[in-house]
Formats: C-alpha cells, structure tokens, sequence
C-alpha cells in the first residue's frame, strides 16, 4: 500500500456521484415513466419491523425510512429527526422530529408514532429484526407532538448508529401492525420516496411515487421490482429490454460494459459493498506464531486478488475502513507487500515447508482468490494446501478453531467502528466455542481498548482509543486485510440519474430511484 497516495480513493467516489448528479441536472431530468429493477430476491413478509436483512432492507428503503441518515464518509445526518441531543449522561437521546412529514396514507407523522416503533420493536411477542438493538432502551416517551425522548438503561454511545439503520426500526402509524402479527396483508403506511402498490410472490413488486414525500420527490411514476433469481437470466432480460436496470450485475459482463464491448448498456458502482481478508487462528499451532503472521501479510499482493477474482473491481485497503472513510486512520503503519521480508520472516518464524491448509467457502468468488493466494505464498516458500468447505461445515469449523487459517469477509462498511472492531477482537472465555471472534485474538490492551471506545461519548477520546486499536491490530495482524469489493448494478442507456451507495442500496440518502429518471 503506497502510505505516500494523496489521492482520497473514498474521495473520488463522492466526487464521481457529484459529477453523476450534476449530470442529470445538466440534461434536465424527466418525470414520469415507469422503471423495473431486477432484483435476485423477493420480500418474505410485510411487517417492516420483523424481517429487514439484506435485499429486504434495500427494498424496504423504498418505503420505510430511520430517524437519522449516514453519508458515505461515515457522518450522521439528520432524516425523519432533524436534530438530536444526548444527555451529559448519555441516557438519554432526545429526538427533535421533522415537522409536516406525512405516512403513504396522508397522515403526519409525529412522537407518538416513533414511539409505537420502538415499543413494537422491544417487545419479545412481535419478533422484531431490532429487538437485540433497542434491548439497551428503558423506555420511550413522546414529551410533545415532535419530540421523542430514548431513556437507555446504561450510557451507550454507539446507540445513535442505531438509530440510522431501518433494521433497528422504521417510523410507521401508531397502531398500524397488530402484536404478533408477522406476516399482515399489507404493508403499513411508510414515509418514503415511494408507495407500496401490490406484490405478486415470486414475481414482482409495485411502487408508485408518493406525491407529498417531504425529501427529494421520485421523478418516475412507477417503480417496479422484478424477481429475478439469476444475474445471468437477468443480465439476459436487461439486454433483450424486458427490464431497465438489474442488481448484482456479474462482473464479467460489467467488465464487457466498461471495456465497449456490450452497447446501450452502462453502470452503477456500489465500491465498498463488501470488505475481504485472510484471518488466522492464533490460538493454535502454527499461526500462533506472529512472525508467521507477519510474513504472509507481506507476502499478500492486494491488486493481483482483486483483479483475479473481481476483474480489478474493488479497492485494495490495508484497514476494515476503505481510505478516505471516517474511521481510516492514515499514517497507521501496516506490513507493506516485499517479499525479501517476507521471506526473512518466515526464517525467523522457524518454518521449514510444511503444509499448512487455507479454509475456504464453496462457491462464488472465494475459489479464485483462495488460489491466488496459495500462489504468493508459494513465493516465498510455504506450502499450502486448499480445502473448500460448504458454508455449513465452514462455519463449523471457524467456531470450532479447527483450522489454521481462511478467508474471511464482512458485510461492508460499518459507520459505528465498536460495532465493527470489538465483536470480531474482543477476548473470548471458549476458544473451542467461538462466537465472532473466530481467531481466537485475545490481547489485553486491545480489549481493554475497545471497551473504553464502546463507552466513550467524546468523538475525539473515541477516535484516539480506535487509532490505538488499529495500530495494535496492524502489529499482532490477527487479520490481514485485502480490500473492498464492488456491486453493480447494470442499466440500459435510457436510465439517468441513478447512483448507489456502500451496500447496493436502491434507495440512500444521497441518491437511488427517487432520483433516476427516464430518457426516452
């Protein structure tokens, strides 16, 4: 990694999306219009307090929105609250709402409805994706039409994370889903971009734009969401025109896109989608032994990973935070690629040739990389034996510690660095029985560390106790990051307008469907 790069990657990114935006102004953007999104799963349930992971949540953004936002640097923003306040205690989080926001069926939201989420969310009956989140809340109080008082148990400065993420709860009309009820036969009114119409299991999903939303209004009439299980049959379905834009485009056709091979075709680039790394066990023989450590973190050829895996898609990040992020500590040093160091180490460490087996995950991208790997060590002499693993046995294995080393991957990018850090590195009591730290780390400084950062309501205390973190981390390298990878989406030419965010998102703050419009 070049320490030296005045370039901010993350930077550019922003600035792209800008440029994109500006763009779209410049060509005066159309209303009206309908456009299909092909999407590779369908919703399961319509309570959008129960089930919102992954393609859930980003099809649930369409309608459903948190009391606060994050932009791509990692920053909170305001959204259905406009302001907030914490206690000097860091009990108490007082919520200032925005004032004229209507739900889908014409109604103000106010306290009283943020209130019943929260309730709803907290209680063990209803199932709620946010229970564990809010299991810190004593209580919340609407002290008047816009106010929302969150009374905590304890100081957790993290909560405020929390209340950014629509996992966590969304804002819905008091009394709009009855207790238990998993599965109503309608959505509930949200106060998105976009109004739920109909859904056809299996099939697709229908919104239309909501007229009175109090943020950036959709230019499309209608969105619809096509259930396309395969990116290939839906790669296929974009070219033949059946659909405007699909998810999770493959990346050998996006490669096709980029390079002028596949016409009236472009694409959406969500950078930081997913992080990507290779996590030793150190509790055990032989990666117990940090020079060992030390020697295959410089040994690692980010770039040469990412291009024979992702086609050179992605950003090659020595830290869990892509650079230019909030929590990317420049100046940290980290083991730099070199080879002849590599090599002394290795020496120093005592190895002499054996084989050593690198765990990974059957199917997807994980075989190329895991062999790309296998090739630098060879580089400097080790001997690496590959065993692929279906995800059951896999996940076994890595909770067991019965493996010396493996890939590892994370769900992207994290904007509350304890979230992120602490579950992964935090000491364990079972080494035998992991829970997420599956290599087993245990450093006392480190632990203590994070647990200082998880209490610590100063953002400037909180940044220099994550800069120790990642300093150790980088010293001891439990982990050796390789980077981020990308998700696109591919759109046929007639598509303006659209950008994406971290996770693939259809809908963010900062742009999605509700500013996409149509050229034709």
């Amino acid at each position: 990694m070049n320490r030296t790069c005045s370039v901010c990657i993350l930077g550019l990114f922003i600035s792209s999306l800008i440029a994109q935006a500006a763009q779209a102004a410049a060509a005066e953007p159309k209303r009206g219009g309908i456009v299909t999104l092909g999407v590779t799963r369908d919703i399961s349930v319509m309570n959008p307090l129960v089930d919102t992971g992954s393609t859930q949540k980003r099809i649930r953004d369409l309608m459903f929105e948190p009391l606060l936002a994050i932009d791509l640097k990692g920053n909170l923003q305001p959204a259905l609250a406009e302001g907030w306040e914490v206690s000097k205690d860091g009990k108490l989080y007082i919520m200032r709402l925005r004032k004229g926001v209507k739900f889908h069926n014409g109604q103000e939201m106010t306290a009283e409805d943020a209130k019943f989420a929260i309730d709803y969310s907290m209680n063990e009956k209803n199932g709620a994706r946010g229970f564990a989140e809010l299991s810190i809340v004593d209580r919340a109080e609407a002290r008047d039409k816009y106010t929302l008082n969150i009374y905590l148990k304890r100081s957790a400065p993290g909560f405020k994370y929390a209340l950014a993420r629509i996992e966590t709860f969304s804002v819905i009309p008091k009394e709009s889903v009855a207790e238990g009820m998993k599965n109503p036969n309608r959505f509930p009114p949200g106060t998105g971009p976009f109004k739920f119409v109909e859904w056809q299991p299996e099939q697709r999903i229908v919104f239309e734009r909501f007229p009175d939303y109090w943020g950036h209004k959709a230019y499309v009439d209608r969105a619809i969401l096509r259930i396309i299980g395969d990116t290939m049959v839906g790669f296929t379905a974009l070219r033949s025109g059946d659909i405007d834009m699909t998810e999770r485009a493959p990346y050998e056709w996006i490669k096709e896109i980029r390079d002028g091979r596949v016409k009236g075709i472009g694409f959406a680039e969500s950078r930081y989608s997913a992080g990507r790394a290779i996590e030793f066990n150190v509790a055990d023989p032989p990666f117990n032994n940090k020079k060992l450590r030390l020697a295959v973190a410089h040994a690692i050829d980010r770039k040469e990973i990412l291009q024979a895996a992702y086609f050179g898609f992605g950003e090659p990040s020595d830290q869990v935070y892509p650079r230019g992020h909030k929590w990317y500590f420049e100046g940290v040093p980290s083991p730099a690629y070199d080879l002849n160091k590599a090599r002394a180490l290795l020496k120093e460490a005592g190895y002499k040739g054996e084989e050593i087996e690198m765990l990974g995950s059957m199917g997807g991208t994980q075989e190329l990389e895991i062999v790309t790997v296998q090739a630098q060590l060879k580089k400097i002499g080790m001997n690496i034996k590959i065993r692929m693993a279906e995800r059951g046995a896999n996940v076994q294995m890595r909770r067991k510690g019965q493996y010396a080393f493996k890939l590892s991957g994370d769900p992207g990018v994290n904007p509350n660095p304890v979230d992120l850090y602490l579950p992964i590195h935090a000491c364990e009591s079972d080494p035998r029985n992991r829970n997420q730290n599956e290599s087993g780390y245990c450093d006392k400084e480190v632990d203590a560390l994070l647990r200082s950062a998880a209490a610590e309501h100063d953002e400037n205390q909180l940044r220099a106790l994550m800069r120790k973190v990642v300093t150790r981390l980088q010293e001891d390298a439990p982990i050796v990051n390789i980077g981020h990878t990308s998700r696109f989406f591919a759109l046929r030419d007639h598509v303006k307008g659209f950008t994406t965010a971290y996770d693939g998102e259809f809908v963010w703050d900062g742009g999605g469907l509700n500013r996409t419009w149509l050229d034709k």
